[in-house]
């Protein structure tokens, strides 16, 4: 095989003047046309606004246009002569393309970025760049040519454009995250895992707080918030990490950054202020020495408004060797929480709902339930998931007249504060009633239609068992309600079978009862729907899986409880589930 061979020696190519002398005078003798070639060849590269060179063995440049030369910050005789990295400082990686180029024979295209040496801006630019070698007739190496074009503008555009995508992505994966959950705690988590460690190396969350400050002040005073979440990025000192624990209460006085930002609605930005700066702006004493300590050097305060008002307020800080925050940054973070805020709104607003009506549910149902003689009781609430609103379940235990106990478990329709209230008034209506001797059809048909009568908002299911002991029977009754499982001694557990009648609170009445035995040692067990009832699943199934537990009458009722729950509760229920039995003595 043969190789190409370098060049004996390279001189610099014929200048524009001596080669348009060369085709005039070719012109002249009737022998020009190849002159002329050349001489058309040269007008087009001098001219093209390309910058174009030709450079030997060595990389000494041979030719080069105007236009290279106005890049290079260079007259065109400077060049000559000269090595390509000697002349311009810094493209040492351009000469080692054109190098490979030379060894190799293979073109390469190559994107370079740099500075002029006449340029003031401090802004990078970006050049494509074209190699390929030029051999002689002989194949000897006589050189390499490079095309350079200026590709500045489309390196910004796409990088523009890769930009918004980035930041568009982040805003979706802000809003999914933050959204996603209505536990105010994991929507606040969720923006501080975010924010760190990709903006800052710190990040804390704090919520205007029910049990402090209600709602943000319209001056600069001390406020009380909670801070919801806190993050610190790797590297962080140890026993700096984190330097507040989520749920803490903090008192942030009238100077402080978070109170002027919760008054002012406006993000305030901290790049490296002064002692005298950080001691107005701390919120204590204290927190201005941990600042210190955890070498926070930049911040950003930022508001989180839902609805023209402020829940909260984000801080970030950078620490250490990490830069400033710049205004581009600071936009995307504003950004940022201006789309975690909605989230994080509906999220506060939730869970202080699910929270007050959890409080009424167990308020409740922590009044002491005692039942008449002869029966023994045991009673289990499970709420449902921080994900779900609270409902409405509750169950009683009435000691009536001649030793008899009405038990009752039912369920309001619907969830939240509302659901709870009108479970208090149902719960309330059926013990008043009971107090006055009714069978249970006769009292559901009383309730039913005083609850329509009082235009209650919500109806309610619930079954109610009167057991008398002395009788050794129980009476049931349901208001579209799940049946109750019996558990007689030396006998497998069956779900009653009762007349179905309509929930309360419909006005169409129609209840019927059942009597069932009910010898001593016997257990009945009386539920929610939460406990039975699957999202895609008949509820069938689930009953029957409650029929078929192993459980008898011998174990004790905390025992049964646990293994109905044990087998049958879901791990994180959309629903509350109540748990109600009693034993016949």
């Amino acid at each position: 095989m043969t190789h190409p061979r370098p060049s004996a020696g390279s001189a610099p190519v014929l200048s524009t003047g001596t080669l348009r002398e060369l085709s005039e005078a070719a012109r002249a003798a009737g022998t020009g046309q190849v002159l002329d070639e050349l001489w058309t060849a040269r007008r087009f590269l001098d001219g093209t606004p390309a910058a174009v060179a030709v450079l030997d063995a060595d990389l000494r440049y041979l030719y080069l246009n105007d236009t290279l030369a106005g890049v290079n910050g260079l007259p065109v005789q400077e060049h000559l002569g000269r090595p390509m990295p000697e002349v311009i400082p810094g493209s040492e990686p351009s000469a080692e393309v054109a190098r490979e180029v030379l060894r190799s024979g293979r073109p390469q295209t190559v994107v370079f970025d740099g500075r002029p040496p006449d340029d003031r801006a401090d802004v990078p630019r970006w050049w494509l760049g074209a190699f390929h070698r030029l051999e002689g007739e002989d194949g000897e190496i006589l050189g390499v040519a490079a095309v350079v074009m200026e590709v500045t503008e489309d390196i910004r555009q796409r990088e523009s454009l890769r930009r918004a995508q980035e930041r568009l992505e982040l805003l979706e994966e802000t809003a999914a995250r933050v959204g996603g959950t209505l536990d105010a705690a994991e929507a606040c988590r969720a923006l501080t895992d975010v924010l760190v460690p990709r903006f800052a190396d710190y990040a804390a969350v704090d919520v205007v707080d029910p049990e402090g400050t209600r709602r943000a002040p319209a001056a600069p005073v001390p406020v009380r918030l909670r801070r919801m979440a806190v993050a610190a990025a790797p590297g962080m000192p140890e026993p700096l990490t984190p330097t507040t624990r989520s749920g803490e209460v903090i008192f942030h006085q009238a100077s402080s950054s978070m109170s002027q930002v919760l008054t002012g609605h406006k993000t305030m930005v901290l790049n490296r202020p002064d002692d005298d700066t950080l001691r107005l702006l701390a919120p204590t004493p204290q927190r201005l020495e941990r600042y210190r300590a955890l070498e926070l050097h930049s911040s950003v305060y930022l508001p989180l408004m839902v609805g023209g008002e402020p829940v909260g307020a984000v801080m970030v800080g950078r620490r250490a060797d990490s830069p400033e925050f710049t205004p581009d940054e600071v936009e995307l973070l504003e950004l940022l929480t201006a789309r975690a805020a909605t989230g994080i709104g509906h999220a506060l607003r939730y869970t202080h709902e699910h929270e007050t009506a959890l409080e009424m549910q167990r308020a409740f149902l922590a009044t002491p339930h005692i039942p008449g003689p002869g029966v023994e009781i045991a009673s289990r609430y499970l709420p449902a998931g921080r994900g779900a609103e609270v409902g409405g379940d509750w169950f009683d235990a009435v000691a009536l007249p001649s030793g008899r106990t009405l038990l009752v478990v039912g369920d309001v329709m619907g969830h939240g504060v509302r659901a709870a209230a009108a479970m208090s008034e149902y719960r309330s209506l059926l013990r008043a009633l009971a107090l006055q001797g009714l069978a249970p059809d006769r009292l559901l048909s009383e309730a039913d239609r005083t609850a329509h009568a009082l235009d209650l908002d919500r109806v309610a299911t619930c079954v109610l068992a009167l057991l008398d002991p002395a009788a050794e029977e129980v009476v049931l009754a349901t208001a579209g309600h799940v049946p109750p499982l019996l558990v007689r001694p030396d006998a497998v557990p069956e779900l009653a079978v009762l007349p179905v009648g309509p929930p309360l609170g419909t006005g169409s009445g129609g209840y019927g009862s059942r009597r069932c035995p009910m010898p001593p040692g016997a257990l009945l067990l009386a539920y929610t729907d939460g406990l039975v009832e699957r999202r895609g699943q008949d509820i069938d199934a689930g009953l029957a899986a409650l029929a078929d537990l192993p459980v008898t009458a011998k174990h004790a009722l905390p025992d049964v409880l646990n293994t109905v729950l044990d087998r049958l509760a879901p791990a994180n229920s959309e629903d509350d589930v109540t748990l109600l039995v009693a034993r016949s003595l």
